[in-house]
């Protein structure tokens, strides 16, 4: 695609040196001057194939000439081809610094949820553990209640109703 606009490029310039060097040889033999293509349909003693000859004369040049405007075309286009991909590269690194600045705020996030899930796991585990301890002393407490009813009544026997009424 470059290749092809190059050439076209390329094609426009000799066109145009065409037109230019066409332009500055048509004249008048007796005046001396040049005239421009417009003006050639007014010599009166041209055919058209001769006016289309003139037009399409090309320029006298060089071929270093031309090989000087091509190199200095190509070197625009050179630097302008370096400019974009520098640009390119640019925003290639801005955007590497974005993505791994939010990788790095990622990995932040995840490193504190883990934090949190560690602190509320050992919290947790405090709790069941607290539980567990308040659980084995209810345990106990019923443990010594019931022997405390077995002591005392081992020590005190239940009265019996006649005992009752004989008393004073």
């Amino acid at each position: 695609m470059q290749a092809q606009k190059r050439r076209r490029e390329a094609l426009d310039l000799i066109a145009l040196w065409g037109d230019a060097a066409g332009q500055a040889e048509l004249g008048d033999p007796g005046a001396g001057e040049g005239t421009s293509a417009a003006n050639v349909s007014m010599l009166p003693l041209s055919s058209p194939s001769q006016r289309l000859v003139q037009i399409r004369r090309p320029k006298k040049c060089t071929c270093d000439e031309m090989f000087s405007e091509l190199m200095q075309s190509f070197r625009t286009e050179r630097a302008q081809q370096n400019a974009w991909r520098q640009k390119m590269a640019e925003f290639r690194k801005a955007e590497n610094e974005r993505e791994e600045r939010r990788w790095e705020q990622e990995q932040r996030r995840w490193e504190q949820e883990e934090r949190w899930q560690q602190r509320v796991g050992r919290r947790q585990d405090e709790m069941l553990r607290l539980m567990q301890e308040q659980t084995d002393l209810l345990r106990r407490l019923v443990e010594l209640q019931e022997r405390q009813q077995e002591q005392s009544l081992y020590n005190h026997p239940p009265s019996s109703p006649s005992s009752i009424s004989s008393s004073p």
